[in-house]
């Protein structure tokens, strides 16, 4: 899939999602949970941006972590080297891990699981620790464990759901396992399981308030970005009906004329030729007077399918110049293939048995067709292509009609 495709396949996405975005922004979102389709796309449009956040974030914890290294060899005499051990052969190879997973596309939508485990790890090392150190100082360690907590919810800014869930297995965990594995006292046990337990209150509030904001601002830019492509859509239809003819649907005056110059500068660049077919309906203002405007409309509208049917290179144009005049522009052909196509043109055109009982040539409306060909030059206009083709055709018309005549370039006097 190429990125245009898939660029206009996720800007229908969001268009898709705007009922839904509305409804989010008027209702609220008090859970931080989505609409099951608006939440898959909040995932993917925040996950490159978190990805770049979590490995900045994930060095600055590495250091952080490692820093206490100075503190374990002060404070824990007993045994700093079992928890240099912890600290260095078990959590920081894990963030290096990390580190490097996120390098891969396929591991980073599990970049929410990878942060919930970096933080359970930190904060069970120091756990360890503690089980470890029968030192006084010892009992002064849960404030890592605080730390841990504040910078999962505050800083790395987890999930909120992520973020209760991970906070409530390390309190958990730390009440349950830490009576049972140091020799702290009851009154210092509850005092500290008071201030771990508020300081994930006070973090978990943040880190909703934090995420909601988020969600907010996702959905703002949403919104602006909907703006956005519906003033893109209108713009491009109104350019649209700018360059096209409203009858026929084909190209009007005006763009071919900005074709042409455009054709014309790619083949004096490349020296490539440049051919143009001129088209006219026979004895068309017989045919409106009899048969009236309407009738006269329908019978163009019929020309202009068969000219799409039968022209289908993407760099090929087919236009209304004017009143009942065609014209074909065929970049990167000689003379020899635009007499072909303007020979298919022409009799494709009279197979449509349109009934002209008015033409001088038959019984069916037919077409006089001019064909022009040249190599452009930079130092020549663009119109001598039309004016040589427009020549070629009214000697079509002098010659009886109904055919396909060229001239050379020659025959176009300066």
């Amino acid at each position: 899939m190429t990125d245009q495709t898939s660029g206009d396949n996720n800007r229908d996405h969001i268009l898709y999602l705007e009922t839904e975005i509305k409804k989010s922004m008027e209702d609220g979102f008090h859970f931080l949970v989505f609409t099951r389709n608006l939440e898959r796309h909040f995932l993917t449009y925040t996950l490159d941006a978190r990805r770049k956040f979590f490995f900045v974030m994930t060095i600055i914890a590495i250091l952080i972590y490692n820093l206490f290294l100075f503190t374990d060899r002060e404070m824990l005499t007993d045994a700093y080297r079992t928890a240099w051990q912890i600290r260095l052969g078990i959590v920081t190879p894990c963030m290096l891990i990390i580190l490097a997973l996120l390098h891969y596309r396929v591991f980073i939508r599990y970049i929410d699981f990878m942060a919930d485990f970096l933080i359970v790890l930190s904060a069970s090392s120091i756990i360890m620790i503690l089980h470890f150190s029968h030192h006084p100082n010892v009992v002064h360690y849960h404030t890592g464990i605080i730390l841990i907590i504040m910078f999962g919810n505050i800083v790395v800014r987890l999930r909120f759901w992520h973020a209760l869930v991970v906070s409530s297995l390390i309190f958990a965990l730390y009440v349950l396992t830490v009576p049972e594995i140091t020799a702290m006292q009851p009154p210092v046990m509850i005092n500290s399981s008071v201030v771990l337990f508020s300081a994930i209150i006070i973090s978990l509030i943040g880190n909703y308030q934090i995420e909601s904001a988020l969600r907010r601002n996702y959905l703002r830019n949403l919104l602006k970005e909907i703006e956005t492509i519906r003033l893109e859509k209108a713009k491009t239809e109104l350019e649209l009906i700018s360059s096209r003819d409203v009858l026929t649907g084909l190209a009007n005056r005006r763009n071919f004329d900005t074709f042409l110059n455009t054709e014309w500068q790619m083949g004096a660049q490349y020296r490539t030729p440049l051919s143009l077919l001129f088209l006219d309906v026979d004895d068309f203002k017989s045919y409106n007077d009899h048969y009236g405007h309407q009738a006269g409309d329908v019978c163009l509208r019929e020309i202009a399918e068969v000219l799409k049917s039968c022209i289908h290179r993407s760099r090929d144009l087919c236009a209304r110049y004017g009143g009942e005049e065609f014209v074909v522009l065929l970049p990167n052909t000689d003379e020899k293939s635009a007499l072909q196509i303007a020979e298919k043109l022409r009799k494709n055109i009279e197979l449509e048995n349109i009934p002209h009982q008015y033409s001088r040539v038959g019984h069916y409306v037919t077409v006089s067709v001019g064909v022009a060909t040249m190599m452009p030059q930079k130092i020549l206009p663009p119109h001598r292509l039309v004016e040589l083709a427009d020549r070629a055709l009214y000697r079509a018309k002098d010659l009886g009609r109904n055919q396909v005549r060229t001239l050379d370039e020659k025959n176009l006097s300066p």
